[in-house]
């Protein structure tokens, strides 16, 4: 039976792995799935070597925390191919630990290749390239502009578009959200949407719970909606709530029901910007990382924007404070400023409309599993020609 082996390193890897993995079964039931990534990947069929979500780290100053962590899965995984020979290889996003160390060493056992989800080389990392030249066999990518990038360095690349084309969907009516979230249907909601993981959880929450407590003193009646990631425990959230000084309503299940009822909110950057954007809230983009991290950023940092909303738009439509810049004080400010302000709402929303339409047709998912069954059927060298 034809074998895939995935590697995936955190929550949102995982959980575009097991989309992958689930279209793949529906297109070739007889496909076997092995690799290491987490349960969502596992729930979908994936035989895991090692769980690497639990060690989902910001950067590489925080990833040497997990360091022997990291070493013990490259084993196993070492071990997985030259035991098992899977048909093809596909790294999930992961660019500090994927690229530099797992893409040579797949390549070493002379197996294809594939990398699915582009680390973001065009904003910080375009001496990676070198990488992706030497040891993918394709790239599949979520963004026309990567699809660019890419095409220019010679390497095979497929653009399929963003899962969330498709995804970005709530599964019930505004009134009923505001209802199962004990919302006030008269008064502004703003959101919180702190992040997908717990370090990001820690950086980010108390940060803006003090923002709130400020917001709501300047603009009383105002309630606070808090979506739960689903990789994120309960606990972890019921631990920094018990120390805010505001009231803050929470919500289960998927985020766009959630998102919905907001007229604006204060997004942690990443992938949840584009959730956002997609359901048309104002925004002010916030994220704070390690010191070191942060400054070696400073040093590689080839374009203008941080918050992928506005990269995606190629200009700044939504405010973006990064780390000292992201005080509560200012946090709170810039949101006042947008809840007071519905002119400027407004052409934010146009904006974020003209995002979306950038993201590609429905069917990314599906569009990425024909490319991998593509290249298992032809191989490598049919695929780079």
């Amino acid at each position: 039976m034809p074998s895939i082996c995935f590697v995936a390193g955190d929550p949102s890897g995982d959980a575009h792995g097991a989309r992958l993995i689930e279209a793949l079964t529906r297109r070739n039931p007889a496909l076997t799935f092995s690799g290491l990534g987490g349960p969502a990947m596992q729930r979908a069929g994936c035989s895991l070597l090692d769980d690497l979500t639990a060690a989902a780290a910001i950067g590489p100053f925080d990833a040497a925390r997990h360091l022997g962590r990291f070493t013990r899965a490259k084993r196993l995984l070492d071990d997985h191919l030259t035991a098992h020979r899977p048909d093809l290889v596909i790294l999930v996003d992961f660019g500090d630990f994927n690229l530099p160390i797992i893409a040579p060493l797949v390549k070493r056992h002379h197996i294809s290749t594939v990398y699915y989800i582009s680390p973001q080389l065009w904003a910080w990392g375009r001496w990676r390239l070198r990488f992706v030249q030497r040891y993918v066999d394709r790239m599949i990518v979520f963004f026309p502009f990567e699809e660019t990038l890419y095409k220019a360095a010679g390497v095979p690349v497929t653009w399929v578009g963003h899962p969330l084309a498709e995804s970005g969907h709530p599964t019930m009516s505004q009134e009923e959200a505001v209802k199962r979230f004990s919302l006030n249907p008269w008064r502004m909601t703003v959101g919180l949407l702190p992040g997908s993981r717990e370090r990001e959880i820690a950086r980010h929450l108390p940060l803006m719970l003090n923002a709130a407590r400020r917001i709501a003193w300047q603009m009383p009646g105002i309630q606070f909606l808090l979506p739960r990631a689903p990789a994120v425990p309960a606990s972890t959230i019921r631990s920094h709530l018990a120390h805010a000084r505001v009231d803050i309503c929470t919500a289960e299940g998927s985020v766009y029901d959630a998102l919905q009822c907001m007229d604006a909110a204060v997004v942690a950057s990443g992938t949840a910007t584009l959730d956002t954007a997609l359901s048309g809230v104002p925004m002010v983009v916030v994220y704070r990382t390690s010191w070191p991290t942060y400054l070696a950023a400073k040093l590689v940092l080839r374009i203008p924007h941080i918050a992928l909303v506005n990269v995606v738009a190629g200009r700044q439509i939504v405010p973006e404070l990064m780390q000292h810049h992201a005080r509560p004080s200012r946090i709170a400010a810039e949101v006042v400023a947008l809840l007071r302000n519905q002119e400027r709402c407004e052409t934010i929303r146009k904006d974020l409309r003209e995002v979306g339409t950038k993201l590609g047709e429905p069917g990314a998912v599906g569009r990425a599993a024909d490319a991998v069954l593509e290249l298992l059927a032809t191989g490598p060298a049919t695929s780079r020609t």
